[in-house]
């Protein structure tokens, strides 16, 4: 449950998830802007710093923890790229369609530019997690 693997891996996916989406969503917010409906603002401010690090957290660990599980012990870079694929689509890109359904927050240009955004975060991250354990195993 807690190897050497799986702490090191979930430490690099904390520190990969934690820190590049503020930055990316920083510097997208201007592309961003125009498929948002401005007048519904539902971000918080200022953000819980402390509570998003423990969801971030909770998120490394299951998204690692799934990996191992379902690579079965083969950690190589396509298992991590192909990982990452099913993961966005099971959350990202299945939520966003729903999302798109059943709010009006944002036009269905901004979901898309969301889903390749997090496409990329997830494939991205799942290599990440592939080359960690390959070397922590």
């Amino acid at each position: 449950m807690f190897s050497k693997s799986i702490i090191w891996a979930t430490i690099v996916a904390f520190l990969f998830f934690y820190l590049i989406p503020p930055l990316f969503y920083l510097g997208a917010e201007e592309c961003l802007k125009e498929y948002i409906d401005s007048s519904k603002n539902i971000s918080r401010d200022p953000y819980f710093f402390g509570i998003l690090g423990i969801g971030v957290l909770l998120f490394s660990y299951a998204f690692v923890h799934i990996f191992q599980k379902w690579s079965n012990g083969i950690y190589s870079n396509k298992n991590g790229f192909l990982f990452g694929i099913w993961t966005t689509l099971f959350t990202i890109v299945s939520m966003s369609f729903i999302r798109y359904a059943t709010t009006d927050f944002a036009e269905a240009q901004y979901y898309v530019l969301d889903s390749v955004y997090w496409l990329a975060m997830y494939t991205i991250g799942g290599v990440l997690i592939a080359f960690v354990f390959r070397k922590t195993s």
